[in-house]
């Protein structure tokens, strides 16, 4: 069987693929010439996930509960690369038809610049890349995949704006027995070998004027420091709110660039938050979901719209209770931590 599925996106614009019964939507995509945001095209990574509008499906091919969890799936939530139709469909993305294509995937070679750890927990890595090929192009927001020599590689997003300067910044959560990031903490140096595969990733900010509230977990922080410093730079006047939450005072880091961000964009409001604080700590007290929802309580939210990014745990949080807020899904968009071996992931 032939189905008919039709794809909108959040420009408005609209296309049409036909599907075949035993393919999922991606590769029919492909098949018809549209290069649908997409990664892992396992069910593991969620760069693909999307609302089903209209239409039936037996049951998603196997994926990751945290790509898509239960709830999201309850909710009308798909993997386009799992999703193989049992009838015509309509599906909506939350990018831009502009993405479909924009940015096509390269790999880059590249160098370890800089290393320094900023917290307790969290190092910040620049890396260079190679003047042979031109500089990276990407949206504030978007992520790549970063492969040391021995292999092993993890997805981080970038934390500044693309330009012509051929760096790369990163700030990576260091786990104890983590294979990629007690390397980077504790083994690399300056000069040592990268490779780089991307720009991935949907996670961008929206053209319009409402007010964005970031909402960051660890270093989730990164692609919301990428974001703040584009409208520092085209929109200086523009208002924004950005809460960062940690659990512990040994993992807050960032002040220097939020400090460097206040002056660039005075109208941004920063609320900084820990779990378990100590007697040095004078911010908020409670997650970060938490704390947004008692923001929300207090505030004209009527030109609101919400961009978050952490783990799991926090998008999940956060995303029930945005719901519960009565804030539709268009206004709500989040990039996934995606686990691996409880490494960090896309931050």
């Amino acid at each position: 069987m032939t189905y008919n599925v039709k794809l909108f996106f959040d420009d408005d614009h609209e296309a049409a693929i036909a599907c075949e019964s035993d393919e999922d939507v991606i590769s029919a995509a492909l098949r018809q010439g549209l290069i649908l945001m997409s990664e892992c095209r396992e069910g593991v990574c969620s760069t693909c996930k999307c609302f089903l509008a209209d239409g039936e499906y037996s049951e998603l091919l196997s994926h990751s509960v945290y790509a898509l969890s239960p709830s999201e799936q309850e909710e009308g939530f798909v993997l386009a690369c799992r999703l193989r139709p049992t009838s015509d469909m309509e599906i909506e993305f939350d990018y831009p038809f502009s993405m479909v294509q924009q940015y096509e995937e390269t790999e880059r070679r590249g160098s370890l610049d800089e290393i320094e750890m900023v917290s307790d927990t969290v190092a910040r890595v620049v890396v260079r890349t190679m003047g042979a090929q031109e500089p990276l192009q990407y949206l504030p927001g978007q992520f790549v995949r970063i492969a040391l020599t021995s292999g092993v590689s993890r997805d981080f997003s970038m934390a500044n704006v693309s330009d012509d300067s051929r760096r790369l910044e990163f700030f990576i959560r260091v786990y104890p027995d983590g294979e990629f990031s007690s390397h980077i903490a504790r083994r690399a140096s300056p000069g040592e070998q990268v490779t780089l595969h991307g720009p991935r990733g949907k996670f961008i900010l929206r053209d319009n004027e409402r007010t964005p509230v970031f909402i960051a977990g660890g270093t989730g922080l990164a692609p919301v420091l990428a974001m703040l410093r584009q409208l520092a730079a085209d929109q200086p006047d523009r208002h924004a709110v950005l809460i960062f939450g940690n659990t512990n005072v040994g993992d807050v880091f960032g002040g220097d660039e939020l400090k460097a961000l206040g002056e660039r964009l005075p109208n941004l409001q920063v609320i900084s938050s820990v779990i378990n604080p100590d007697d040095s700590w004078t911010g908020r007290v409670g997650t970060a979901t938490a704390v947004t929802e008692e923001f929300m309580s207090g505030a004209d939210r009527s030109e609101f719209e919400y961009y978050y990014c952490g783990p799991p745990k926090m998008i999940e949080a956060t995303t029930q209770m945005l719901e519960a807020a009565g804030v539709g899904r268009e206004l709500r968009h989040h990039e996934d931590f995606v686990p691996s071996r409880m490494e960090e992931s896309n931050g």
